[in-house]
């Protein structure tokens, strides 16, 4: 069995015996174990996360610096990302198709922040008096904590981890309890590329124990999470006490909006990609499917024709269509959902729990409800696996308004033969990110983010090395200060 501890300074180490169980969601069997990190570990992993950031080579690394070392590490990826697939996939059950997709691209990421690191300079300031110029100098924040979630632990990360790295900042990850040994992983590799003891840390074990002490920390500057909105709320909470911002990236309940129009094939592709890929664990997952009424019985058909063929296997076979939710604990929890949904009156149209505990593992098929209405939980709760909630509407105002009657706002889509139409009301949703005939992409240059529940804050885009900044307004005088108070 594989036995893990803390990455801290350079090195693996813990200060305790206690470990917790990774279990193979494939098969229910603990494959792993990894060690359940204290406030004393926090504070082990921010002592050194401190240390690199004031002392020796990161310490005195320029922005030029820092991209060359970001080089480095997208090198050393790209030979050795095939290092990476099996922890991830053994910790939370992701088909390897999906894995080996991300991990090959991840490079790309690492060379992208790269870029962006070199962007850092000096800039002038237009402050139109006399005598005195201004520039804006753009600093680190510090020690950065960065908490991901269990869905895709190292894609995730990289978001954080190379924005971050490329404005200057030391970092402690803490992955969730629940898919560990990736980042764990990764981490030794940063070391093998050459990146300074201390300025990439990751500390493992439950949020309550060691995630909320490493937010608390007085050394910690700043906070990026991604996950539930209720550990959200938790950590802006800690955040708060010592005025220390935070990024958050929340839960979704994403809109598809389908036209009468939409193009039947093309829209089934996107609806499918959306809610059954990944088994519907994304935060962007399109699991409300809101469609035109005249187009409503075709699309139907098609979507449950093309989920109930799809093949459950295991995750490490690349011909497996479904894999297994993440954990136990996520299991229960949607089969409790669909359960309620019956409850409450849905249609099931496609049930996946027939797949549970036919094999080994924690397997639910892609299931469908029609007839739901916006008072069910099935319409206002995430679920976050492969359940598709659909209603129809009559009329753009009427598909709007169900768009939009969410408590998150994260993502969405609109799928339309009219450009117009599509453009319309992609601006009329409430959500950080709207597809129009296309769902679920991501790429550098594209904010991430949402609205209400879905969290505040960006991932991403153009202005994600900023974001892992602090800026310092410096005034040069070019004339002799006049005299305030002069005399006679």
């Amino acid at each position: 069995m594989k036995r893990y501890s803390h990455f801290i300074a350079g090195a693996f180490t813990t200060l305790s015996d206690e470990k917790i169980d990774s279990i193979d969601p494939a098969s229910g069997r603990v494959w792993s174990q990894i060690s359940r990190g204290t406030g004393a570990d926090a504070e082990l992993a921010i002592r050194a996360a401190d240390h690199a950031l004031r002392r020796g080579d990161w310490a005195n690394a320029g922005p030029s610096d820092r991209a060359l070392l970001l080089e480095r590490i997208a090198d050393h990826l790209e030979t050795n990302w095939h290092r990476l697939v099996e922890p991830e996939i053994r910790d939370n059950g992701k088909r390897i198709a999906e894995v080996r997709a991300q991990f090959a691209g991840l490079q790309h990421w690492y060379r992208h922040f790269a870029k962006e690191a070199r962007k850092i300079r000096v800039e002038p300031q237009d402050n139109h008096l006399g005598g005195v110029e201004s520039e804006t100098h753009f600093l680190p924040y510090g020690v950065v904590v960065a908490i991901t979630p269990w869905n895709s632990p190292l894609m995730i990360l990289t978001w954080k981890l190379g924005a971050a790295l490329a404005a200057g900042n030391t970092v402690v990850v803490k992955p969730s309890e629940l898919a560990s040994a990736s980042t764990l992983e990764f981490a030794a590799l940063l070391h093998e590329a050459g990146l300074p003891a201390g300025v990439v840390n990751v500390v493992t074990g439950y949020g309550h124990e060691i995630g909320e002490a490493l937010v608390r920390h007085p050394l910690t500057r700043k906070v990026t999470f991604t996950g539930s909105d209720l550990g959200g709320r938790k950590v802006a909470a800690a955040a708060a006490r010592n005025v220390v911002p935070a990024t958050l990236e929340l839960g979704g309940k994403s809109a598809q909006v389908v036209f009468a129009d939409a193009d039947i094939e093309n829209t089934a592709n996107g609806i499918l990609s959306g809610i059954f890929s990944s088994n519907g664990q994304s935060c962007v997952a399109g699991s409300r499917l809101i469609v035109e009424a005249p187009l409503k019985h075709a699309l139907i058909s098609r979507l449950v024709s093309r989920a109930k063929a799809l093949e459950p296997g295991d995750p490490m076979n690349p011909a497996t269509q479904i894999g297994p939710l993440a954990n136990e604990p996520h299991l229960a929890k949607v089969l409790r959902m669909i359960a309620q949904a019956k409850n409450d009156g849905a249609t099931c149209l496609l049930d996946g729990t027939a797949m549970t505990g036919s094999r080994p593992g924690y397997y639910v098929g892609p299931t469908i409800f029609d007839d739901v209405t916006t008072d069910m939980q099935l319409w206002r709760e995430e679920v976050f696996g492969p359940v598709l909630a659909v209603t129809s509407f009559d009329t753009e105002e009427q598909a709007v308004a169900l768009a939009n009657d969410t408590d998150y706002g994260l993502a969405g889509g609109v799928w339309t033969a009219d450009p117009a139409k599509g453009a319309r009301v992609a601006s009329r949703i409430d959500a950080g990110t709207v597809y129009v005939n296309h769902y679920r992409s991501v790429a550098p240059g594209a904010p991430i983010g949402g609205l209400k529940l879905s969290g505040y804050g960006r991932e991403l885009g153009p202005d994600a090395v900023k974001d892992f900044l602090q800026t310092k307004s410096v005034w040069i005088g070019k004339a002799p200060v006049p005299d305030p108070f002069p005399h006679d």
